[in-house]
């Protein structure tokens, strides 16, 4: 049995009533978001979390979830978008830091839902931007975006997710292309990173080279913790710190009562903005870059900081285009639940 937390958002969940589910799969949580369509704009009436690492098989998680809304509230689902954290073709997704795989040539025979879409957990986003409140867009850069210019998406939490966003005139709307640039190589820029990298790849035992996902992920803040703490030759750790496990959450906030954090905080948001640099130089997204993710949505303060943009502008050629670059921050974390939930109204 699979244990869900689940959380409910102020609206009465009506009884024997058919839903749309919208899934978000990550490497560290499984969210999934029952909603109900009125006016044309999918309402999310609760969503169900549990932990991605602990699922057997996914069709079982899948099986349990829905036999526990029916026994609860008389749902039924009728159509599901799986957003997955990985590579998808056709009907299967091998989630990049998942041991399971989502196959819906399975789910169709093990269960009733008689729709089902698979698409990349980043590529969903943009099409959930109009359905969060405008307060949790949250402007980190102002700019002057060119008109149906390029956008990219991205955002760290248990990996690093990144989408393209290109107009397209025939839909008259911007097309989500899927990215695995996340896992393109740390690009160094002094003798810090370089030991930083030598502390990572001393701790690797595969001999690849380091990825991006490697510095910005949540695992990435810990070893960039690592590597602060053994430079610093080995000081104390703040108590809190040490009490809950070094968990990424834990660093951030004690930055102001542990050095290591401190400078872990600061290295972790240079390498942020030098990776949303980088992808606008990449897609030439003139459009604006749009920041999502966990990490992202509880620490806000972080990229509002003067480095940030500092390194985010720090171009020797192409300054004037990243001046002219917006950056957005969502804040909403069930942004891919709304985003799933589009691409099923897109779809039907």
């Amino acid at each position: 049995m699979y244990l869900f937390r689940e959380q409910k958002y102020g609206l009465e969940i009506p009884r024997n009533s058919t839903c749309i589910l919208g899934a978000d799969i990550g490497g560290t949580n499984c969210n999934f978001g029952f909603f109900v369509v009125r006016d044309k704009k999918p309402i999310l009436l609760f969503s169900r979390h549990t932990k991605s690492k602990l699922i057997g098989t996914f069709v079982g998680v899948l099986q349990q979830l829905l036999a526990e809304v029916k026994h609860e509230y008389q749902i039924t689902v009728s159509h599901v978008c799986f957003a997955v954290a990985g590579i998808v073709s056709g009907d299967y997704c091998k989630p990049t830091n998942l041991p399971f795989a989502i196959d819906l040539k399975e789910i169709r025979t093990q269960t009733t839902i008689p729709h089902l879409y698979l698409t990349n957990d980043f590529t969903v986003i943009w099409h959930g931007i109009d359905c969060i409140k405008p307060t949790d867009l949250i402007t980190i850069k102002q700019g002057v975006p060119s008109d149906k210019a390029n956008k990219v998406i991205i955002g760290a939490g248990t990996g690093l997710g990144k989408a393209i966003l290109g107009w397209d005139d025939c839909t008259n709307n911007y097309m989500p292309i899927a990215s695995e640039g996340g896992h393109a190589d740390f690009a160094i820029n002094n003798q810090l990173e370089f030991d930083l990298c030598t502390f990572i790849k001393q701790h690797k035992t595969n001999g690849h080279p380091v990825s991006w996902e490697d510095v910005l992920s949540g695992d990435g803040i810990q070893r960039i913790y690592a590597f602060f703490r053994a430079r610093n030759n080995h000081l104390p750790a703040a108590e809190e710190l040490v009490k809950n496990g070094l968990h990424p959450d834990e660093i951030f906030q004690n930055k102001d009562k542990d050095e290591h954090s401190k400078q872990t905080c600061n290295l972790y948001a240079y390498f942020y903005a030098r990776f949303a640099k980088n992808s606008v130089l990449d897609a030439l997204a003139l459009g604006g870059v749009y920041i999502a993710g966990g990490i992202a949505a509880r620490n806000v303060p972080l990229f509002l900081q003067d480095y940030f943009l500092h390194e985010f502008l720090n171009c020797e050629k192409q300054q004037a285009v990243l001046h002219q670059t917006p950056i957005y921050l969502i804040a909403d974390y069930n942004i891919s639940l709304f985003g799933a939930a589009r691409y099923i109204q897109l779809m039907i």
